[in-house]
């Protein structure tokens, strides 16, 4: 991905040529924080302190297209010194029922594919730092969405000749995604592309070779078919779903229902058969939430047997009044190398104008998460943390 320098000076001086147009419009908003963590292991040991910008340009074409582009700025670090240097980018020309994206932006069936529980073939591509150009219409009741990789996320060029690998498309991996009601049913499809950097011997890790999925581990190289179909019957939500890998010969074929009890309380369950050649175990699940409309507590518990491994979740909050907010979480894992519990309490107070003061402890029993700084839901800090940030 491209980065974009940019002073302080032409920021100011571009948005006053704007707002000089009637028909263009420049908006700033951002985030800050400061805090400290006392994990060593972690990537914040001590204290902490960040800054971002973001910047969204508008202007409304004389045909009714309205052109936009936004910008996020990582603006101020612990250096205190750091070049304001572009995190993300997205450029765009829309219109009521149509819209064209280039940067940033997901991909078609990343868009468009809903599945029904955890299966393991409806691993479309997820875009994570590629470039991306996207086109997007709706006709009727009818949204579909169709895309390309331009670079891979370290920013190479699908048609860069470079080390032992040579690419002559200028794009790669078509993706695809069409979803629409019709009566009762919702109707969803999805579809992409094999990689043109399989046939591409791209394992040789050159830098200077377009190389997706080692730049992003959520790149799927391979071909992948989705169908799924959606209706509301009884007053249950029920999602059956088709996906398959068709560069492996593997597949998934799912059932989704989620049913709403009344008084907050939502059930759902799930299973999926995989016809997977590495292992015959199946997917199944259960969530239980609750949620009342004007309450105070909320909690979710949820239960997955991912191909052999056993998984639970509990989250709740509860919002004792007066800005303040308590959460905890527990997360187990049993019959896998990464077995083990992690669990964190925190409190959260609103200080009101986008500012909140939050002081949490994590703590991460399972070897994949130890150290990491993404612990539950909401993603806590190992050890202890206090952190004030304001959104602007």
């Amino acid at each position: 991905m491209k980065s974009i320098l940019l002073t302080t000076t032409a920021i100011v001086a571009f948005a006053g040529a704007a707002a000089a147009d009637g028909h263009a419009g420049v908006s700033f908003g951002g985030d800050a924080s400061v805090g400290y963590n006392d994990n060593s292991a972690g990537s914040n040991d001590g204290f902490y302190w960040e800054a971002d910008l973001d910047v969204d340009l508008s202007a409304t074409l004389d045909n009714g297209v309205t052109a936009g582009a936004s910008f996020e700025f990582d603006i101020v670090d612990e250096t205190n010194g750091q070049a304001t240097v572009s995190d993300s980018y997205v450029l765009s020309l829309t219109t009521e029922n149509a819209g064209l994206y280039v940067g940033d932006t997901a991909f078609a069936a990343e868009t468009r594919w809903s599945g029904a529980g955890d299966m393991e073939a409806d691993n479309f591509s997820a875009q994570d730092g590629e470039n991306v150009i996207r086109g997007d219409v709706t006709v009727g009741g009818v949204e579909a969405s169709i895309s390309y990789a331009i670079t891979d996320a370290g920013g190479q060029m699908t048609d860069i000749a470079g080390g032992t690998n040579v690419y002559t498309d200028e794009v790669d991996q078509l993706s695809v995604g069409v979803n629409g009601t019709f009566g009762m049913f919702t109707v969803g499809v999805a579809y992409q592309e094999e990689s043109i950097a399989v046939a591409s011997g791209v394992a040789d890790g050159d830098p200077a070779d377009y190389d997706p999925t080692d730049e992003n581990g959520d790149f799927n190289l391979g071909e992948v078919f989705g169908i799924s179909v959606g209706a509301s019957v009884g007053g249950a939500d029920i999602t059956v779903a088709y996906a398959s890998r068709e560069t492996t010969d593997e597949n998934s074929t799912g059932i989704q229902v989620a049913y709403p009890f009344g008084g907050g309380i939502t059930g759902t369950v799930y299973y999926v058969s995989e016809d997977d050649a590495d292992s015959d175990e199946d997917n199944y699940g259960v969530t239980v939430a609750y949620a009342p409309e004007n309450g105070p507590i909320a909690v979710t518990l949820d239960y997955d047997y991912d191909q052999g491994v056993n998984k639970t979740a509990l989250d709740g909050s509860y919002d004792v009044g007066n800005g303040v907010t308590i959460l905890a979480g527990l997360y187990n894992e049993s019959d896998s190398a990464d077995e083990g519990t992690d669990a964190y309490i925190a409190a959260t107070y609103d200080l009101g104008g986008g500012a909140e003061l939050l002081v949490s402890y994590a703590d991460a029993d399972r070897t994949g998460t130890l150290g990491d700084d993404e612990v539950g839901g909401p993603e806590y800090q190992v050890g202890t943390t206090v952190e004030l940030s304001f959104a602007f």
